[in-house]
Protein backbone atom coordinates (compact mmCIF):
# COMPACT_ATOMS: atom_id res chain seq x y z
CA UNK A 1 0.00 0.00 0.00
CA UNK A 2 1.30 3.43 -0.97
CA UNK A 3 2.24 5.65 1.96
CA UNK A 4 0.53 9.04 2.29
CA UNK A 5 2.49 12.06 3.53
CA UNK A 6 0.95 15.33 4.73
CA UNK A 7 3.34 18.21 3.96
CA UNK A 8 2.56 21.87 4.72
CA UNK A 9 3.02 24.27 1.82
CA UNK A 10 5.84 26.08 3.63
CA UNK A 11 7.91 22.86 3.65
CA UNK A 12 7.12 21.83 0.09
CA UNK A 13 9.20 22.54 -3.02
CA UNK A 14 8.96 21.40 -6.60
CA UNK A 15 12.56 20.13 -6.50
CA UNK A 16 14.81 19.30 -3.56
CA UNK A 17 18.51 18.72 -4.22
CA UNK A 18 20.41 16.85 -1.51
CA UNK A 19 23.97 18.15 -1.52
CA UNK A 20 25.30 21.67 -2.06
CA UNK A 21 28.59 20.87 -3.75
CA UNK A 22 29.55 21.45 -7.39
CA UNK A 23 27.09 18.78 -8.60
CA UNK A 24 24.27 20.36 -6.60
CA UNK A 25 25.16 23.80 -7.95
CA UNK A 26 25.36 22.46 -11.51
CA UNK A 27 21.91 20.88 -11.18
CA UNK A 28 20.26 23.93 -9.61
CA UNK A 29 21.79 26.20 -12.26
CA UNK A 30 20.69 23.89 -15.06
CA UNK A 31 17.10 23.81 -13.79
CA UNK A 32 17.06 27.62 -13.81
CA UNK A 33 18.55 27.85 -17.31
CA UNK A 34 16.09 27.80 -20.20
CA UNK A 35 18.62 27.63 -23.04
CA UNK A 36 21.60 25.62 -21.78
CA UNK A 37 24.66 25.72 -24.00
CA UNK A 38 27.44 24.03 -22.06
CA UNK A 39 27.86 21.35 -24.72
CA UNK A 40 28.00 23.73 -27.69
CA UNK A 41 31.19 24.91 -29.38
CA UNK A 42 32.13 28.54 -30.04
CA UNK A 43 31.02 28.17 -33.66
CA UNK A 44 27.63 26.85 -32.63
CA UNK A 45 27.17 29.71 -30.17
CA UNK A 46 27.94 32.22 -32.91
CA UNK A 47 25.43 30.50 -35.18
CA UNK A 48 22.72 30.65 -32.51
CA UNK A 49 23.47 34.32 -31.90
CA UNK A 50 23.13 35.04 -35.63
CA UNK A 51 19.88 33.08 -35.83
CA UNK A 52 18.44 34.89 -32.84
CA UNK A 53 19.10 38.24 -34.51
CA UNK A 54 18.23 37.42 -38.13
CA UNK A 55 16.63 33.98 -38.13
CA UNK A 56 13.04 35.22 -38.41
CA UNK A 57 13.95 37.30 -41.46
CA UNK A 58 15.28 34.26 -43.33
CA UNK A 59 12.94 32.50 -45.74
CA UNK A 60 13.30 28.83 -46.58
CA UNK A 61 11.44 27.44 -49.58
CA UNK A 62 8.81 24.90 -48.63
CA UNK A 63 9.12 25.54 -44.91
CA UNK A 64 6.20 26.71 -42.81
CA UNK A 65 6.71 29.64 -40.47
CA UNK A 66 6.13 28.93 -36.81
CA UNK A 67 5.50 31.35 -34.02
CA UNK A 68 7.56 31.46 -30.88
CA UNK A 69 5.77 30.54 -27.69
CA UNK A 70 7.36 30.84 -24.29
CA UNK A 71 7.63 27.57 -22.41
CA UNK A 72 7.26 27.01 -18.71
CA UNK A 73 10.22 24.66 -18.57
CA UNK A 74 12.58 26.81 -16.52
CA UNK A 75 12.42 26.59 -12.73
CA UNK A 76 12.61 29.62 -10.47
CA UNK A 77 14.76 29.72 -7.31
CA UNK A 78 11.57 29.71 -5.20
CA UNK A 79 10.73 26.26 -6.57
CA UNK A 80 14.08 24.76 -5.53
CA UNK A 81 15.54 23.83 -2.15
CA UNK A 82 19.04 22.48 -1.52
CA UNK A 83 19.72 20.54 1.69
CA UNK A 84 23.40 20.37 2.61
CA UNK A 85 24.86 18.60 5.63
CA UNK A 86 27.84 20.90 6.06
CA UNK A 87 26.82 24.46 5.21
CA UNK A 88 23.96 26.83 4.44
CA UNK A 89 25.65 27.90 1.20
CA UNK A 90 26.91 26.20 -1.92
CA UNK A 91 30.41 24.63 -1.98
CA UNK A 92 30.75 24.42 1.81
CA UNK A 93 32.28 20.92 1.93
CA UNK A 94 34.32 21.66 -1.20
CA UNK A 95 35.88 24.69 0.48
CA UNK A 96 36.59 22.65 3.64
CA UNK A 97 38.42 20.01 1.63
CA UNK A 98 40.57 22.49 -0.28
CA UNK A 99 41.32 24.38 2.93
CA UNK A 100 42.28 21.18 4.76
CA UNK A 101 44.78 20.13 2.10
CA UNK A 102 45.83 23.67 1.12
CA UNK A 103 45.35 23.06 -2.61
CA UNK A 104 46.40 26.07 -4.75
CA UNK A 105 44.99 24.82 -8.09
CA UNK A 106 42.37 22.35 -9.24
CA UNK A 107 43.40 19.23 -11.11
CA UNK A 108 40.69 19.75 -13.72
CA UNK A 109 41.04 21.82 -16.93
CA UNK A 110 39.17 25.03 -17.66
CA UNK A 111 36.15 23.41 -19.31
CA UNK A 112 35.27 21.34 -16.21
CA UNK A 113 32.83 23.53 -14.29
CA UNK A 114 29.13 23.76 -13.25
CA UNK A 115 28.04 26.50 -15.69
CA UNK A 116 25.18 25.15 -17.86
CA UNK A 117 25.24 28.12 -20.21
CA UNK A 118 28.75 28.30 -21.63
CA UNK A 119 31.45 25.64 -21.79
CA UNK A 120 34.03 28.47 -21.89
CA UNK A 121 32.41 30.26 -18.95
CA UNK A 122 35.29 29.74 -16.52
CA UNK A 123 37.88 30.85 -19.06
CA UNK A 124 35.81 33.94 -19.90
CA UNK A 125 35.41 34.73 -16.20
CA UNK A 126 39.17 34.59 -15.66
CA UNK A 127 39.88 36.95 -18.57
CA UNK A 128 37.01 39.34 -17.91
CA UNK A 129 38.13 39.76 -14.29
CA UNK A 130 41.80 40.12 -15.23
CA UNK A 131 42.89 37.03 -13.30
CA UNK A 132 44.78 35.11 -15.97
CA UNK A 133 47.74 34.92 -13.60
CA UNK A 134 45.74 32.50 -11.43
CA UNK A 135 45.75 29.90 -14.21
CA UNK A 136 48.41 27.18 -14.31
CA UNK A 137 49.23 25.55 -17.64
CA UNK A 138 48.95 21.77 -17.91
CA UNK A 139 52.32 21.06 -19.50
CA UNK A 140 52.92 18.20 -21.89
CA UNK A 141 49.38 18.04 -23.27
CA UNK A 142 48.96 20.57 -26.08
CA UNK A 143 51.71 20.20 -28.66
CA UNK A 144 52.35 16.56 -27.75
CA UNK A 145 49.94 15.07 -30.26
CA UNK A 146 50.85 11.91 -32.13
CA UNK A 147 50.76 12.61 -35.86
CA UNK A 148 48.73 10.51 -38.28
CA UNK A 149 51.97 9.11 -39.71
CA UNK A 150 53.11 8.06 -36.23
CA UNK A 151 49.71 6.53 -35.55
CA UNK A 152 49.93 4.54 -38.79
CA UNK A 153 53.34 3.20 -37.82
CA UNK A 154 52.00 2.21 -34.41
CA UNK A 155 49.03 0.42 -35.97
CA UNK A 156 51.28 -1.46 -38.39
CA UNK A 157 53.11 -2.97 -35.43
CA UNK A 158 49.94 -4.47 -34.08
CA UNK A 159 49.09 -7.90 -35.41
CA UNK A 160 45.36 -7.36 -35.37
CA UNK A 161 42.69 -5.59 -33.35
CA UNK A 162 41.35 -8.81 -31.85
CA UNK A 163 44.73 -9.51 -30.35
CA UNK A 164 44.72 -6.06 -28.81
CA UNK A 165 41.29 -6.60 -27.28
CA UNK A 166 42.34 -9.90 -25.74
CA UNK A 167 45.46 -8.36 -24.25
CA UNK A 168 45.38 -7.74 -20.53
CA UNK A 169 47.46 -4.59 -20.83
CA UNK A 170 45.68 -1.31 -20.32
CA UNK A 171 45.42 0.65 -23.54
CA UNK A 172 46.32 4.28 -22.88
CA UNK A 173 44.49 6.64 -25.25
CA UNK A 174 46.31 8.81 -27.75
CA UNK A 175 46.55 12.52 -27.06
CA UNK A 176 44.55 14.42 -29.67
CA UNK A 177 44.35 18.13 -28.82
CA UNK A 178 44.17 20.94 -31.31
CA UNK A 179 46.33 24.03 -30.68
CA UNK A 180 43.15 26.11 -30.86
CA UNK A 181 42.16 24.55 -27.54
CA UNK A 182 45.42 25.40 -25.80
CA UNK A 183 43.78 27.78 -23.32
CA UNK A 184 41.37 25.06 -22.22
CA UNK A 185 44.28 23.11 -20.78
CA UNK A 186 45.06 25.39 -17.90
CA UNK A 187 44.10 24.67 -14.32
CA UNK A 188 42.13 27.33 -12.43
CA UNK A 189 43.27 28.58 -9.05
CA UNK A 190 41.19 27.53 -6.05
CA UNK A 191 40.07 31.10 -5.26
CA UNK A 192 39.25 31.78 -8.92
CA UNK A 193 37.05 28.69 -9.15
CA UNK A 194 35.34 29.59 -5.88
CA UNK A 195 34.53 33.09 -7.15
CA UNK A 196 33.29 31.67 -10.45
CA UNK A 197 30.85 29.41 -8.58
CA UNK A 198 29.71 32.43 -6.57
CA UNK A 199 29.01 34.24 -9.84
CA UNK A 200 26.73 31.34 -10.89
CA UNK A 201 24.88 31.58 -7.58
CA UNK A 202 24.33 35.30 -8.18
CA UNK A 203 23.40 34.86 -11.85
CA UNK A 204 20.62 32.38 -11.11
CA UNK A 205 19.64 34.07 -7.81
CA UNK A 206 20.35 30.95 -5.76
CA UNK A 207 21.65 32.77 -2.68
CA UNK A 208 18.78 31.66 -0.44
CA UNK A 209 18.00 28.15 -1.67
CA UNK A 210 20.53 26.25 0.47
CA UNK A 211 19.53 25.08 3.93
CA UNK A 212 21.91 23.28 6.28
CA UNK A 213 20.32 19.96 7.20
CA UNK A 214 21.46 16.37 7.58
CA UNK A 215 19.06 14.18 5.59
CA UNK A 216 18.43 10.86 7.34
CA UNK A 217 15.55 9.35 5.36
CA UNK A 218 13.86 9.65 1.97
CA UNK A 219 10.51 8.03 1.17
CA UNK A 220 8.41 8.00 -1.98
CA UNK A 221 4.64 7.91 -1.94
CA UNK A 222 1.44 9.93 -2.14
CA UNK A 223 1.85 13.52 -0.96
CA UNK A 224 -0.90 15.79 0.36
CA UNK A 225 0.37 19.34 -0.04
CA UNK A 226 -1.58 21.35 2.55
CA UNK A 227 -2.00 24.92 1.30
CA UNK A 228 -2.10 27.97 3.56
CA UNK A 229 -5.75 28.59 2.59
CA UNK A 230 -6.72 25.09 3.73
CA UNK A 231 -6.90 23.50 0.28
CA UNK A 232 -5.05 20.27 -0.41
CA UNK A 233 -3.15 19.30 -3.55
CA UNK A 234 -2.43 15.63 -4.06
CA UNK A 235 0.12 13.73 -6.12
CA UNK A 236 3.12 11.42 -6.01
CA UNK A 237 6.30 12.76 -4.49
CA UNK A 238 8.95 12.44 -1.81
CA UNK A 239 9.06 12.94 1.94
CA UNK A 240 12.51 13.97 3.18
CA UNK A 241 13.35 13.80 6.89
CA UNK A 242 16.33 15.51 8.53
CA UNK A 243 18.27 14.75 11.70
CA UNK A 244 16.58 17.72 13.39
CA UNK A 245 13.16 16.18 12.80
CA UNK A 246 12.12 18.55 10.01
CA UNK A 247 9.94 17.05 7.28
CA UNK A 248 10.07 18.36 3.72
CA UNK A 249 8.17 17.35 0.61
CA UNK A 250 8.87 17.62 -3.10
CA UNK A 251 7.88 16.29 -6.49
CA UNK A 252 11.47 15.58 -7.54
CA UNK A 253 14.39 14.63 -5.27
CA UNK A 254 17.91 14.77 -6.72
CA UNK A 255 20.86 13.16 -4.96
CA UNK A 256 24.14 15.09 -5.36
CA UNK A 257 26.00 14.11 -2.19
CA UNK A 258 29.54 13.66 -3.54
CA UNK A 259 31.88 11.26 -1.68
CA UNK A 260 29.38 10.50 1.08
CA UNK A 261 29.74 6.71 1.23
CA UNK A 262 31.66 4.54 3.65
CA UNK A 263 35.47 4.99 3.65
CA UNK A 264 37.56 2.21 2.15
CA UNK A 265 39.82 0.63 4.77
CA UNK A 266 42.52 -1.88 3.76
CA UNK A 267 42.07 -3.80 7.02
CA UNK A 268 38.92 -5.46 8.30
CA UNK A 269 36.51 -3.15 10.15
CA UNK A 270 36.75 -5.17 13.38
CA UNK A 271 40.38 -4.12 13.77
CA UNK A 272 40.50 -1.07 16.04
CA UNK A 273 41.74 1.93 14.06
CA UNK A 274 41.96 4.20 17.12
CA UNK A 275 40.00 6.79 15.18
CA UNK A 276 41.12 10.34 15.79
CA UNK A 277 43.88 9.41 18.21
CA UNK A 278 45.94 7.07 16.05
CA UNK A 279 44.40 7.12 12.59
CA UNK A 280 41.70 8.54 10.35
CA UNK A 281 40.51 8.52 6.78
CA UNK A 282 41.07 11.52 4.51
CA UNK A 283 37.30 11.88 4.11
CA UNK A 284 36.94 12.28 7.89
CA UNK A 285 39.65 14.91 7.83
CA UNK A 286 37.81 16.81 5.09
CA UNK A 287 34.58 16.64 7.12
CA UNK A 288 36.51 18.09 10.09
CA UNK A 289 35.83 14.96 12.15
CA UNK A 290 39.57 14.53 12.74
CA UNK A 291 42.65 16.74 12.78
CA UNK A 292 46.13 15.86 11.50
CA UNK A 293 48.61 16.44 13.04
CA UNK A 294 46.86 15.75 16.34
CA UNK A 295 47.48 17.98 19.33
CA UNK A 296 49.84 15.37 20.80
CA UNK A 297 51.83 15.26 17.57
CA UNK A 298 51.89 19.04 17.35
CA UNK A 299 53.31 19.23 20.87
CA UNK A 300 56.09 16.82 19.86
CA UNK A 301 56.81 18.89 16.76
CA UNK A 302 56.98 22.07 18.83
CA UNK A 303 59.46 20.37 21.19
CA UNK A 304 61.59 19.31 18.18
CA UNK A 305 60.87 15.62 18.79
CA UNK A 306 60.79 13.12 15.93
CA UNK A 307 57.41 12.17 14.49
CA UNK A 308 56.48 9.55 11.90
CA UNK A 309 53.29 9.11 9.90
CA UNK A 310 52.14 6.39 7.49
CA UNK A 311 50.10 7.62 4.50
CA UNK A 312 48.30 4.82 2.63
CA UNK A 313 46.99 5.40 -0.90
CA UNK A 314 48.31 6.09 -4.38
CA UNK A 315 45.99 8.86 -5.55
CA UNK A 316 46.34 12.61 -5.76
CA UNK A 317 44.84 13.12 -2.29
CA UNK A 318 47.57 11.02 -0.66
CA UNK A 319 50.26 13.07 -2.41
CA UNK A 320 48.65 16.35 -1.37
CA UNK A 321 48.32 15.20 2.25
CA UNK A 322 51.94 14.03 2.28
CA UNK A 323 53.17 17.45 1.15
CA UNK A 324 50.91 19.13 3.72
CA UNK A 325 52.23 17.01 6.62
CA UNK A 326 55.83 17.76 5.64
CA UNK A 327 55.03 21.49 5.65
CA UNK A 328 53.51 21.12 9.12
CA UNK A 329 56.74 19.67 10.49
CA UNK A 330 56.26 15.88 10.51
CA UNK A 331 59.73 14.31 10.64
CA UNK A 332 59.22 11.34 8.33
CA UNK A 333 56.39 9.96 6.24
CA UNK A 334 56.04 6.42 4.92
CA UNK A 335 54.18 6.68 1.60
CA UNK A 336 52.62 3.24 0.99
CA UNK A 337 50.99 2.23 -2.31
CA UNK A 338 49.77 -1.10 -3.69
CA UNK A 339 51.57 -0.79 -7.04
CA UNK A 340 53.60 1.74 -8.99
CA UNK A 341 52.95 5.48 -8.91
CA UNK A 342 50.64 6.22 -11.84
CA UNK A 343 51.18 9.60 -13.46
CA UNK A 344 48.20 11.12 -15.29
CA UNK A 345 47.01 14.68 -15.79
CA UNK A 346 43.47 13.60 -14.90
CA UNK A 347 42.17 10.45 -13.25
CA UNK A 348 41.06 9.11 -16.63
CA UNK A 349 42.63 9.00 -20.09
CA UNK A 350 42.73 12.24 -22.07
CA UNK A 351 40.85 10.66 -24.98
CA UNK A 352 37.64 11.04 -22.93
CA UNK A 353 37.88 14.85 -22.98
CA UNK A 354 39.84 15.68 -26.13
CA UNK A 355 39.31 15.46 -29.89
CA UNK A 356 37.57 12.09 -29.99
CA UNK A 357 35.59 12.37 -26.78
CA UNK A 358 32.26 12.03 -28.62
CA UNK A 359 33.44 8.78 -30.19
CA UNK A 360 34.55 7.41 -26.81
CA UNK A 361 31.34 8.43 -25.07
CA UNK A 362 29.08 7.11 -27.82
CA UNK A 363 30.98 3.81 -27.75
CA UNK A 364 30.44 3.70 -24.00
CA UNK A 365 26.71 4.46 -24.20
CA UNK A 366 26.15 1.90 -26.95
CA UNK A 367 27.50 -0.98 -24.87
CA UNK A 368 24.86 -3.63 -24.25
CA UNK A 369 25.64 -4.46 -20.63
CA UNK A 370 26.83 -2.72 -17.48
CA UNK A 371 29.74 -5.16 -17.28
CA UNK A 372 31.05 -3.93 -20.65
CA UNK A 373 30.73 -0.33 -19.47
CA UNK A 374 32.48 -1.21 -16.22
CA UNK A 375 35.42 -2.66 -18.17
CA UNK A 376 35.70 0.58 -20.15
CA UNK A 377 35.62 2.58 -16.92
CA UNK A 378 38.33 0.43 -15.33
CA UNK A 379 40.47 0.81 -18.44
CA UNK A 380 39.97 4.59 -18.48
CA UNK A 381 40.55 5.24 -14.78
CA UNK A 382 42.93 2.49 -13.70
CA UNK A 383 42.93 3.29 -9.98
CA UNK A 384 44.51 6.18 -8.11
CA UNK A 385 46.98 8.44 -9.89
CA UNK A 386 48.88 11.68 -9.37
CA UNK A 387 49.42 14.47 -11.86
CA UNK A 388 52.97 15.36 -13.02
CA UNK A 389 53.15 18.34 -10.66
CA UNK A 390 52.66 16.27 -7.51
CA UNK A 391 54.83 13.45 -8.82
CA UNK A 392 57.69 15.95 -8.91
CA UNK A 393 56.78 17.01 -5.36
CA UNK A 394 56.93 13.40 -4.13
CA UNK A 395 60.27 12.75 -5.83
CA UNK A 396 61.74 15.94 -4.39
CA UNK A 397 60.59 15.07 -0.87
CA UNK A 398 62.00 11.56 -1.28
CA UNK A 399 65.38 12.98 -2.36
CA UNK A 400 65.34 15.22 0.71
CA UNK A 401 64.73 12.20 2.96
CA UNK A 402 61.39 13.57 4.17
CA UNK A 403 59.40 10.65 2.81
CA UNK A 404 60.07 7.00 2.04
CA UNK A 405 58.06 5.47 -0.80
CA UNK A 406 57.04 1.84 -0.38
CA UNK A 407 55.71 0.41 -3.66
CA UNK A 408 53.74 -2.84 -4.05
CA UNK A 409 52.99 -2.93 -0.34
CA UNK A 410 49.78 -3.55 1.61
CA UNK A 411 49.14 -3.11 5.31
CA UNK A 412 48.89 -6.44 7.12
CA UNK A 413 48.64 -5.69 10.84
CA UNK A 414 49.17 -3.01 13.46
CA UNK A 415 49.58 -2.89 17.24
CA UNK A 416 48.62 0.11 19.39
CA UNK A 417 50.63 1.03 22.49
CA UNK A 418 48.13 2.56 24.90
CA UNK A 419 50.82 3.90 27.22
CA UNK A 420 52.86 5.68 24.54
CA UNK A 421 49.77 6.59 22.50
CA UNK A 422 51.30 5.45 19.22
CA UNK A 423 51.56 2.38 16.99
CA UNK A 424 54.35 0.20 18.33
CA UNK A 425 54.31 -2.03 15.22
CA UNK A 426 52.83 -1.58 11.76
CA UNK A 427 53.38 -4.51 9.39
CA UNK A 428 53.28 -4.33 5.60
CA UNK A 429 53.53 -7.10 3.03
CA UNK A 430 55.92 -6.49 0.14
CA UNK A 431 54.10 -8.25 -2.72
CA UNK A 432 57.15 -8.29 -5.02
CA UNK A 433 59.65 -9.85 -2.62
CA UNK A 434 57.00 -11.64 -0.55
CA UNK A 435 58.53 -10.23 2.63
CA UNK A 436 57.16 -8.34 5.63
CA UNK A 437 58.17 -4.78 6.48
CA UNK A 438 57.74 -3.56 10.05
CA UNK A 439 57.59 0.09 11.08
CA UNK A 440 57.91 0.95 14.76
CA UNK A 441 56.79 3.94 16.83
CA UNK A 442 54.39 5.35 14.25
CA UNK A 443 52.47 8.38 15.53
CA UNK A 444 49.62 8.26 13.05
CA UNK A 445 48.17 6.34 10.09
CA UNK A 446 46.34 8.38 7.46
CA UNK A 447 44.21 6.48 4.95
CA UNK A 448 43.68 8.12 1.56
CA UNK A 449 42.05 5.05 0.05
CA UNK A 450 38.85 6.48 -1.41
CA UNK A 451 35.15 6.02 -0.74
CA UNK A 452 32.94 3.02 -1.51
CA UNK A 453 30.62 3.82 -4.41
CA UNK A 454 27.63 2.06 -2.85
CA UNK A 455 24.43 4.08 -2.83
CA UNK A 456 22.79 1.51 -0.55
CA UNK A 457 25.37 2.26 2.15
CA UNK A 458 23.97 5.78 2.57
CA UNK A 459 21.64 5.77 5.62
CA UNK A 460 19.25 8.22 3.95
CA UNK A 461 18.73 5.82 1.03
CA UNK A 462 17.80 2.66 2.96
CA UNK A 463 14.04 3.17 2.76
CA UNK A 464 13.92 4.11 -0.89
CA UNK A 465 16.40 1.43 -2.00
CA UNK A 466 14.21 -1.16 -0.30
CA UNK A 467 10.94 -0.01 -1.84
CA UNK A 468 11.90 1.55 -5.18
CA UNK A 469 14.66 1.12 -7.77
CA UNK A 470 16.86 4.10 -8.58
CA UNK A 471 17.12 5.01 -12.25
CA UNK A 472 18.52 8.54 -12.37
CA UNK A 473 21.53 9.38 -10.22
CA UNK A 474 24.65 11.46 -10.78
CA UNK A 475 28.27 11.71 -9.73
CA UNK A 476 30.37 8.63 -8.88
CA UNK A 477 27.23 6.52 -8.35
CA UNK A 478 26.15 7.24 -11.95
CA UNK A 479 29.40 6.11 -13.56
CA UNK A 480 27.83 3.14 -15.37
CA UNK A 481 25.52 5.58 -17.17
CA UNK A 482 27.56 8.74 -17.71
CA UNK A 483 31.11 7.43 -18.09
CA UNK A 484 34.54 7.52 -16.39
CA UNK A 485 34.41 11.27 -15.73
CA UNK A 486 31.33 10.96 -13.49
CA UNK A 487 33.26 11.58 -10.28
CA UNK A 488 34.71 14.82 -11.66
CA UNK A 489 33.33 18.26 -12.40
CA UNK A 490 32.76 17.15 -15.99
CA UNK A 491 30.55 14.32 -14.77
CA UNK A 492 28.61 16.73 -12.59
CA UNK A 493 27.75 18.87 -15.61
CA UNK A 494 26.85 15.84 -17.75
CA UNK A 495 24.59 14.54 -14.99
CA UNK A 496 23.03 17.97 -14.47
CA UNK A 497 22.28 18.19 -18.20
CA UNK A 498 20.60 14.79 -18.28
CA UNK A 499 18.61 15.30 -15.12
CA UNK A 500 17.84 18.95 -15.84
CA UNK A 501 16.42 18.20 -19.27
CA UNK A 502 14.31 15.33 -17.93
CA UNK A 503 12.90 17.29 -14.99
CA UNK A 504 12.14 20.33 -17.17
CA UNK A 505 10.41 18.03 -19.65
CA UNK A 506 8.21 16.61 -16.87
CA UNK A 507 7.26 20.13 -15.84
CA UNK A 508 6.55 21.29 -19.38
CA UNK A 509 4.30 18.34 -20.19
CA UNK A 510 2.38 18.65 -16.92
CA UNK A 511 3.40 15.17 -15.80
CA UNK A 512 4.01 16.35 -12.25
CA UNK A 513 0.90 18.50 -11.82
CA UNK A 514 -0.98 17.79 -8.58
CA UNK A 515 -4.74 17.35 -8.24
CA UNK A 516 -6.81 19.54 -5.95
CA UNK A 517 -8.77 17.92 -3.13
CA UNK A 518 -12.05 19.43 -1.95
CA UNK A 519 -13.62 18.82 1.45
CA UNK A 520 -17.31 17.83 1.82
CA UNK A 521 -18.68 17.31 5.35
CA UNK A 522 -15.17 17.06 6.70
CA UNK A 523 -14.16 14.30 4.31
CA UNK A 524 -11.48 14.88 1.71
CA UNK A 525 -12.32 13.67 -1.77
CA UNK A 526 -10.68 14.10 -5.13
CA UNK A 527 -11.90 16.88 -7.37
CA UNK A 528 -13.42 15.78 -10.66
CA UNK A 529 -11.10 18.21 -12.40
CA UNK A 530 -8.02 16.26 -13.30
CA UNK A 531 -4.87 17.75 -14.75
CA UNK A 532 -4.44 17.10 -18.42
CA UNK A 533 -1.11 15.45 -19.12
CA UNK A 534 -0.12 15.46 -22.75
CA UNK A 535 2.83 15.97 -24.99
CA UNK A 536 3.18 19.62 -25.88
CA UNK A 537 3.25 20.56 -29.54
CA UNK A 538 6.24 22.86 -29.61
CA UNK A 539 5.91 26.15 -31.41
CA UNK A 540 9.29 27.72 -31.79
CA UNK A 541 11.72 29.46 -34.08
CA UNK A 542 14.90 27.99 -35.53
CA UNK A 543 16.91 28.88 -32.44
CA UNK A 544 14.66 26.94 -30.08
CA UNK A 545 14.62 24.02 -32.51
CA UNK A 546 18.39 23.92 -32.46
CA UNK A 547 18.34 24.06 -28.68
CA UNK A 548 16.44 20.77 -28.66
CA UNK A 549 19.73 19.09 -29.45
CA UNK A 550 20.84 19.87 -25.90
CA UNK A 551 20.73 16.61 -24.02
CA UNK A 552 20.25 14.58 -27.21
CA UNK A 553 16.50 15.05 -27.61
CA UNK A 554 16.73 15.11 -31.41
CA UNK A 555 19.33 14.49 -34.07
CA UNK A 556 21.36 17.27 -35.67
CA UNK A 557 20.44 15.89 -39.11
CA UNK A 558 16.86 16.95 -38.46
CA UNK A 559 17.93 20.57 -38.90
CA UNK A 560 19.90 20.46 -42.14
CA UNK A 561 17.31 22.70 -43.79
CA UNK A 562 17.72 25.25 -40.98
CA UNK A 563 21.50 25.10 -41.24
CA UNK A 564 21.21 25.79 -44.97
CA UNK A 565 19.73 29.18 -44.15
Amino acid sequence: MTEVFDIPETNFKEVIIIGGGPCGLATASRLCEETPGAIFSDGEHQRFHWLRQRGNATNIIGKKKRSLSKSNRRYTPDEIMVLDKVSDRFMGQWDNQFEAVDIPHLRSPMFFHPDPNDIDGLLSFAHSSGRQNELKEINGVVGQEITKHQQKKMRSKRKNSMEMKSSKQKNVGLVEIDHRNRFDYYRPGTKLFHDFCESLVNRYELENVVRQADVVDIKYGEVNKIMLNGEIENGMGFQIETADGDIFGCKVAILAVGPAGEPNYPLLPEIDNKFGVGSCHAAQMFRKQAMVPTQRMQDKINMKKHTEVVVIGGGLTSAQLTELLVKKGVGKIHYVIRGEIKIKHFDFHLEWVTKYQNFMKSTFWMKDTDMERYEMIEDARGGGSVNPQYHKVLMKLADMGKIEIHKHCEIKDKVWDEEKQLWSNVEFMDKINNTTKTFTDIDYILYATGIKADVESLPMMKSICTEHPIEVIKGRFAMLRTGPSSANLDGGRIGAERIGWYVQHLKETGSMKYQKIVSIDGQAIMSDEKPEVKEIEYKSDKVTDMMKCTGGRVNWYSFLDTAAA
